[in-house]
């Protein structure tokens, strides 16, 4: 990464597509057939917006690597990424012709159609938004597909200092934006509108602060995104509300989250915050809660299976007698996705490793009552964790 970008570096990328093209040659497959948008962009550094249209990204053992794809992406693929060498465009879909069929006939004129092909999609698109159309393999009859989802899935779990780097940054926002909304919060106001001025004032802030170092490769209508969701008073139970019928009222408990995206990259940021005073029922919960995520947070280290963090916390929940109150596991892998392997669950054997990160997320839900928990992003160290997000977790501190 050269200085001051906020980007993975070309460098980087290149990196990872050596190791794939290693992986190719290990397994005798030709090439690797990608569709998922969150691979290319791992791979190549290229967002895009994935539709009903079939896009795919080939890179081959050896020789150029290509992308197939609509017209309406040809230019964008030009402009952003210079390690895709060739674009071949179709119309659009489902078209006269239908694009898998265009994709079929590339591959045969680069010679890879009779041949072991590693691939995410053995249909050959990523299927999203009511596509439908034949199947690759079914038209390549004379290759093998076969399973590629973790030629590049398994270099994502443990991250670089590049992707550190980007995670730290996305933190050092998401905790300038969740101050925003502490400010915000306020009796009487409605969730959704304290977050959505937060969040527009952060941005505006990071906007400012780091010009055009700053790339967004995410789609959304926003990079920076704070609030509650809807878990507001009881609705903090509900640990993926979506939205609040009423406004905040004294006395509720609040489940806030912060997440901002920095070239690709999205740090996890939750807590509990309590509107007025905690009374006594409140506070307990708070803070077994707490003991949980500080048993969770003393259980990370290089060479511990996954397992062991959730059964860490699980028991400081257990030993207050609150064990009916567990409605998920403890966290999971992030990173590119907001939700990455390997999981914090008790089916979960991976071994951790140095430079993994991880959510660290125990929660407490009392239906009717309210919801606590904490969120913070932590990397893996030889001797245990490191924050990446940083910020203030006693009740005082989350007291509005």
């Amino acid at each position: 990464m050269v200085s001051g970008d906020l980007v993975i570096s070309q460098a980087e990328h290149k990196s990872r597509i050596e190791k794939i093209r290693k992986q190719l040659k290990r397994s005798r497959s030709t090439a690797l057939y990608l569709t998922n948008p969150t691979r290319i962009l791992y791979t190549t550094g290229f967002s895009h917006i994935s539709t009903e249209r079939p896009l795919a990204l080939v890179i081959p053992q050896d020789g150029t690597i290509f992308m197939m794809g609509p017209h309406l992406e040809e230019d964008h693929v030009k402009q952003d990424s210079s390690l895709i060498e060739e674009f071949f465009s179709y119309p659009d879909y489902p078209g006269t012709t239908h694009p898998i069929r265009h994709f079929a006939k590339v591959l045969s004129q680069k010679r890879l159609a009779n041949s072991q092909i590693a691939t995410d999609s053995v249909d050959g698109a990523a299927g999203g938004w009511g596509y439908r159309g034949p199947s690759l393999r079914e038209l390549l009859r004379q290759s093998k597909m076969v399973d590629g989802r973790d030629l590049v899935d398994n270099m994502r779990w443990v991250k670089s200092e590049q992707e550190i780097r980007l995670l730290k940054e996305s933190a050092r926002w998401a905790e300038k934006a969740h101050d925003l909304l502490m400010e915000n919060i306020a009796p009487g106001r409605h969730d959704a509108l304290i977050g959505m001025m937060a969040s527009y004032e952060a941005l505006r802030r990071m906007m400012r602060k780091l010009g055009a170092r700053y790339r967004q490769l995410k789609w959304g209508l926003s990079p920076v995104v704070v609030g509650c969701r809807g878990q507001v008073g009881p609705g903090s139970a509900v640990p993926h509300a979506v939205f609040s019928k009423r406004k905040i009222r004294r006395g509720d408990v609040l489940v806030t989250e912060a997440g901002v995206e920095v070239g690709g990259y999205t740090s996890e940021l939750e807590r509990t915050v309590v509107v007025g005073r905690a009374g006594s029922r409140e506070k307990k919960y708070f803070e077994v809660m707490l003991r949980a995520q500080d048993a969770a947070l003393g259980s990370f280290k290089a060479g511990t299976p996954c397992f062991q963090v959730n059964a860490a916390a699980r028991k400081a929940v257990e030993n207050a007698g609150f064990a009916d109150t567990l409605r998920h596991h403890i966290g999971h892998g992030i990173g590119i996705d907001g939700h990455e392997p390997p999981w914090l669950d008790p089916g979960e054997k991976t071994t951790m490793k140095t430079g993994m990160v991880f959510s660290c997320e125990p929660g407490l839900y009392i239906p009717g009552f309210a919801g606590f928990r904490h969120s913070d992003t932590i990397k893996i160290t030889e001797h245990g964790m490191e924050f990446i997000t940083e910020y203030p977790r006693s009740l005082e501190d989350l007291t509005v």
